[in-house]
C-alpha cells in the first residue's frame, strides 16, 4: 500500500504531466492544411463571366439587363441560387430603375409616368417611377423625393438632413411670392435666398460648364445627350402618307410653347412638321437630324407606335421667360439655368451639395424641353451606384470591369459581378 506522501507524489506528476501536455498543444499546434480550392473557383468563375460578356460583345446588355444576365448563367453555366448566389453592383452612372417619390396629386403621378416613359438611354431603359408620398415618411426605396407646389419646410431640415444621409436625392419645383415664403430649409438645404418680388422675364439660358469638375455638368449633359420620349397620345387614321403603314400613329411635340405634329410612318421613318402648320413637310430616318423650328434634333429611337425619342442635337436657349421672383443663390457657380429680364439675370434652377436642386414650377401644362429640364435633375440627383443582391450572403467573391458605351451619350461604369455559396 502507498503512503500518502506516494499519493502526494503521483498527483504532482498527473498536474505536471497535464500541464507539458497543455504546454505542447498551445507551442506545436497540430498542422491542418485547407486548399481554399472552392473560393479560388468562384472568384475564378466571376472573372470567367466579365470575360465571356465582353468576348461575345454583351457586358453592357449583362450590366443593365437583369433578366439577360441570370438567364445567361443559368443556361449556360447552370448557375442557380441552388448552387451560386449571382448579383451585380453598377457604380458611376444611371441606374436601370430610378423611384421618385412625390408630393403629388394622383393626377400629377400619372402624367409624369406617362411623360417619361419609356426613357431610352444608350439602347437600354431606364424606368422613372413616380410614387405618390407626403414627406415625413418616404418609401424605403426611394431614390429621390421631388416636391412640388408651395409649402413651408421650415420644419423639414433634420428629415431631409436624413434623406440625403440616407443616398436619397431631392429635387423641389416651387414659385416663391414673398421673403416670408424662403424659409431655413430654402437657404440652407436648397441654397437659395430671396431679392425682389416676382417679375416676368424674357427668357432663359443655361450656364454652360466649362469643365466636368462644374456641379452643373452633368445635368447639362444629361438635358442635351439624353432622348426624351414623346408620347403618342391619339391615333388619326385619316392620314395617309406615301411608303407608310396604313394607320398612322399621330403624336404631339410641344416645344417652345407651340405644337408641332409628326406622324410614326414605320419601324424606321417619321415625318414631322417642321414649321408648325400642322402638315407633315420631310420625312426622317432613325439616328438622323431634322430641325425643327431652328432646333436641331436627332430621332433616337422610334419605339413601335406608342412613341418616339428625341435628343437635343445642339445647345438650347428657352427663348421665353416665366413669372419668377428674383431669388439669389448662396454659391453662384451653382445656378444651372439663368432667365433674364432685360439686363436684370434671376436663377430659374439652382443646384446644390452634389444631389439637391431647386426649379421653377412650370405648371400643370410644361413644354417638352421643360419636361426635359426636370427629367435631367432627377437622373442627376439619383443614386450612382446599385446592386441587385437582396439576401445576405455568408461570402462572396466579385470582379471588377470599367466599361464604355457612347451610343446616345458618353457612359462610363463599373460593374462588380459577384458569386458566392448558398451554404
Amino acid at each position: 500500500m502507498f503512503g500518502e506522501k506516494s499519493q502526494i507524489n503521483i498527483f504532482e506528476m498527473i498536474t505536471v504531466l497535464t500541464a507539458l501536455l497543455v504546454a505542447f498543444g498551445i507551442f506545436f499546434q497540430p498542422f491542418t492544411y485547407r486548399t481554399r480550392w472552392r473560393e479560388a473557383q468562384i472568384l475564378l468563375l466571376s472573372r470567367d463571366l466579365l470575360l465571356s460578356f465582353d468576348r461575345l460583345n454583351k457586358i453592357y446588355e449583362a450590366s443593365f439587363d437583369t433578366n439577360f444576365l441570370f438567364n445567361f448563367l443559368e443556361s449556360k453555366f447552370n448557375i442557380s441560387n441552388k448552387t451560386l448566389i449571382a448579383w451585380k453592383e453598377i457604380k458611376g452612372t444611371i441606374p436601370e430603375t430610378i423611384v421618385i417619390a412625390c408630393n403629388c396629386s394622383r393626377e400629377e403621378i400619372d402624367k409624369m409616368n406617362f411623360w417619361f416613359n419609356p426613357l431610352k438611354l444608350n439602347n437600354r431603359t431606364v424606368h422613372l417611377i413616380f410614387l405618390q408620398s407626403n414627406l415625413e415618411n418616404i418609401p424605403i426605396e426611394t431614390d429621390v423625393l421631388l416636391i412640388k407646389g408651395y409649402k413651408n419646410l421650415s420644419n423639414y431640415k433634420i428629415k431631409f438632413q436624413d434623406y440625403l444621409k440616407m443616398g436619397v436625392g431631392i429635387v423641389e419645383m416651387m414659385n416663391f411670392g414673398s421673403s416670408s415664403e424662403i424659409d431655413i430649409v430654402q437657404r440652407e438645404i436648397f441654397g437659395l435666398e430671396w431679392e425682389a418680388n416676382p417679375s416676368s422675364t424674357t427668357f432663359m439660358s443655361f450656364s454652360i460648364p466649362s469643365t466636368s469638375k462644374n456641379l452643373t455638368y452633368f445635368p447639362y449633359k444629361y438635358f442635351h445627350k439624353i432622348p426624351l420620349p414623346v408620347n403618342i397620345s391619339y391615333a388619326d387614321s385619316s392620314r395617309t402618307f406615301p411608303g407608310c403603314q396604313a394607320t398612322v400613329p399621330n403624336g404631339t411635340l410641344f416645344f417652345n410653347k407651340i405644337n408641332y405634329n409628326f406622324w410614326i410612318c414605320n419601324a424606321t421613318h417619321v415625318i414631322f412638321d417642321t414649321n408648325g402648320d400642322g402638315s407633315g413637310d420631310v420625312y426622317v430616318k432613325v439616328r438622323n437630324v431634322v430641325t425643327i423650328g431652328s432646333q436641331d434634333f436627332k430621332l433616337s429611337y422610334i419605339n413601335g407606335n406608342e412613341s418616339i425619342s428625341l435628343s437635343f442635337n445642339s445647345t438650347y436657349s428657352f427663348p421665353y421667360g416665366v413669372n419668377l421672383a428674383k431669388l439669389k443663390a448662396i454659391d453662384g457657380s451653382k445656378v444651372f439655368l439663368k432667365a433674364f429680364s432685360g439686363a436684370e439675370e434671376y436663377p430659374a434652377v439652382i443646384l446644390n451639395y452634389s444631389r439637391v436642386a431647386w426649379m421653377y414650377d412650370f405648371g400643370n401644362n410644361p413644354s417638352h424641353e421643360e419636361k426635359q429640364l426636370l427629367a435631367s435633375l432627377l437622373l442627376w440627383s439619383s443614386k450612382k451606384k446599385y446592386s441587385t443582391l437582396k439576401l445576405p450572403v455568408k461570402s462572396g467573391f466579385s470582379s471588377s470591369y470599367l466599361n464604355v458605351k457612347n451610343y446616345d451619350m458618353f457612359e462610363v461604369y463599373e460593374i462588380n459581378l459577384g458569386l458566392a455559396s448558398p451554404y
